[in-house]
């Protein structure tokens, strides 16, 4: 397998903090990528600006139209976070908007450039902080004190989430996004060598991640329930 981590197959992840489903794909992802020797390329987005370019007519509150769908919606939610052992509420507000939150990544990324696992402990604390204690992370000052909370650099981080670049940056992650073919979040483009990828949505996609990233490795991964992986 590659030793240089440029040269890693690699799944660039399409998230939004504020998106269940994206939660449960997070630890799910990144342990794939350790069982494949693959790596994380993190994209932050704007579900909501997603879902304005991809499907204009997608309830702004996102809810799904057809009560039976939505109760099997809320059901599944429920399941998939027994399933990964995380705690999953309804935040209130909802849904928000979580720009500081995904400016946030960029900047985490930018001061754990270095650093094993990357922006992960923000992360995990972002959707943590929402999902499991309610906080806001719209507010700019809930996002820095997660950020103080894992360690990173108070000044720079400030400094970074701030800069226009920040913003700009999450914007052209959602206008790549829906130029790939993306229509939501999460979504997971598997490519290796700058060579285009698969693209594959939704948490429960991950197994199908992982096999592609163990071919793209050179791997034979069979996994429960796989055949032709």
């Amino acid at each position: 397998m590659p030793t240089d981590v440029a040269e890693k197959p690699a799944v660039e992840f399409f998230f939004d903090a504020s998106c269940p489903w994206s939660y449960l794909a997070l630890e799910r992802v990144q342990e794939a990528t350790i069982r494949t020797g693959a790596r994380v390329i993190y994209r932050p987005v704007l579900v909501d600006d997603v879902l304005s370019m991809a499907n204009p007519g997608f309830p702004a509150d996102r809810s799904d139209p057809v009560p039976a769908r939505a109760h099997y919606q809320a059901k599944d939610l429920a399941d998939w976070a027994r399933y990964c052992g995380l705690t999953l509420r309804r935040p209130r507000p909802w849904p928000l908007r979580p720009e500081w939150a995904q400016r946030g990544v960029i900047a985490a990324d930018e001061l754990t450039r270095h650093v094993t696992g990357g922006p992960a402990a923000y992360l995990a604390a972002v959707f943590a902080a929402l999902f499991a204690d309610k906080r806001d992370i719209s507010e700019l000052a809930v996002v820095e004190a997660l950020a103080a909370s894992v360690g990173l650099d108070q000044a720079r981080f400030a400094t970074l989430v701030r800069d226009e670049r920040t913003r700009l940056q999450v914007e052209k992650n959602g206008a790549e996004l829906v130029a790939c073919g993306g229509f939501g979040t999460p979504t997971f483009l598997v490519a290796s060598g700058g060579e285009g990828g698969d693209l594959y949505f939704g948490n429960d996609r991950v197994p199908l991640v992982e096999a592609a990233l163990a071919r793209l490795g050179g791997m034979r991964l069979v996994l429960p329930g796989a055949h032709g992986a």
